[in-house]
């Protein structure tokens, strides 16, 4: 079966995105479907061409060329700002304008954003149309998959599959306006509401990646429209090339991989870790954060805050290859996985990254939704704790036990469900009993 595969986020641009639909098209050929991508070039993005190895030989990708309005407008700013900037005096201190110009930049941007329908990857949904009618010129596809966010990959493929006359199946790897960090004024959320049902009826398959958010997908399809959770997981052949990275002998090292945004702030487990070093000072000596990844410039004051108090605790390394995040996670004694929030989505979050902690066999610290899916896998997997991510206190407390040697000892063997290879295999069936079903087969 060809399955047409509309990803935005697909190598060379790297980040967590990207993950769940590369494995997908590397694995999916062992079971049978022959996938074609159309994804995006988009220098706005961070690169990780070491996952262009990944990418399965002869496999058909095109990509689209194109440049979100938020990135041209900053890169336009930064000229402007250049071009009126005097010239620099000796000892003269670089101005960046100072808070009060962040914030106006950061409101600048959420109107950006907000007049941009349904998202800021329109302009390449209407690219992808005429690319995908191209392509199935070539070559007849049987099925259109489509990998969201952006929400407008979503709306391509239903576009696509419409004229194509195939069924279509939606893949969420998150919720959109119930989403936790959806914070979208009212008037655009009806918009966003209306066009979310629109896509919801016409889809002919729903995956995401938990039993709670495929629950309340479940609830807004058609009568009989199958919906079906694939969580996200692991590479085992990622593990296989991974080596940890070296460290310092007798410091208790927490990694952190990947970014903080929205509701998935650091604040309450920086407070707690402060917590710790005034009930414990001789933690400091020992205690060591390591970010890796880009934490998001939203939180920059607060960790600058945290390093000027704290000298030495606390490194970033930026983006790193995914290769090398696997190394510094292998590395770690305890991994951090921040999901915040209180609300209903929040509880049906499962990141990419809590699969990779997993198979890593690292004790796991997870802040925010302890009554949540991912919450319960670890209690189920022994592999860590959930604490209220309002609660630095219960962070203290907790990272005291761990250094002390109380800390969970979880088991590789614990992650084997939830190996991509077999995750690729549920999805080739799914598309498979999509596709006889929208054919009257069953």
């Amino acid at each position: 079966m060809r399955v047409l595969m509309l990803a935005y986020f697909y190598p060379p641009l790297g980040g967590a995105g990207v993950q769940r639909s590369l494995k997908f098209s590397k694995y999916l050929p062992e079971f049978g479907i022959t996938p074609s991508i159309i994804s995006a070039d988009s220098s706005a993005y961070t690169q990780d061409s070491s996952l262009l190895a990944e990418v399965p030989a002869g496999l058909e990708v095109l990509r689209l060329r194109h440049t979100p309005m938020m990135a041209r407008l900053l890169s336009l700013a930064r000229r402007h700002a250049r071009a009126r900037a005097p010239t620099a005096t000796p000892g003269a201190v670089k101005s960046g304008g100072g808070p009060a110009a962040g914030r106006w930049r950061d409101r600048a941007l959420r109107v950006v954003g907000a007049l941009q329908f349904p998202d800021d990857k329109v302009a390449w949904s209407r690219q992808v149309v005429p690319a995908a009618q191209s392509l199935m010129r070539r070559a007849p596809i049987d099925l259109v998959y489509s990998s969201a966010p952006p929400v407008s990959a979503h709306l391509a493929a239903m576009k696509v599959a419409r004229r194509a006359r195939v069924p279509w199946v939606a893949d969420f790897r998150d919720l959109w306006t119930e989403n936790p960090d959806y914070s979208a004024p009212h008037w655009r959320r009806v918009l966003d509401r209306r066009l979310e049902s629109r896509l919801l009826a016409a889809a002919d398959g729903i995956v995401t990646v938990s039993e709670q958010m495929a629950a309340t997908l479940a609830g807004r399809v058609r009568p009989g429209v199958p919906v079906l959770s694939i969580p996200n997981g692991y590479d085992e052949a990622d593990f296989a090339d991974a080596t940890a990275r070296e460290r310092s002998p007798g410091e208790f090292r927490i990694v952190h991989a990947g970014t903080f945004y929205g509701n998935r702030s650091p604040d309450s487990f920086l407070r707690g870790v402060e917590q710790l070093f005034q009930n414990e000072p001789q933690a400091r000596q020992r205690l060591r954060i390591r970010l890796v990844g880009n934490v998001g410039s939203r939180f920059e004051s607060l960790l600058s805050s945290f390093e000027s108090r704290l000298p030495g605790v606390l490194e970033r390394t930026g983006y790193v290859e995914h290769h090398r995040a696997l190394a510094e996670i292998l590395a770690a004694d305890a991994l951090l996985l921040v999901i915040g929030g209180d609300s209903e989505g929040a509880a049906g979050v499962m990141t990419g990254k809590l699969f990779e902690y997993l198979r890593a066999g690292r004790p796991i610290l997870l802040l925010g939704a302890p009554s949540g899916e991912a919450a319960q896998l670890l209690r189920k997997t022994g592999a860590g704790d959930a604490l209220d991510h309002n609660e630095p206190s219960q962070v203290a407390a907790l990272l005291s036990r761990w250094m002390a040697g109380a800390a969970p000892r979880p088991v590789p063997e614990s992650a084997a469900a939830y190996e991509r290879r077999a995750l690729a295999g549920r999805l080739g069936e799914f598309l498979g009993a999509v596709h006889d079903r929208f054919h009257g087969r069953n």
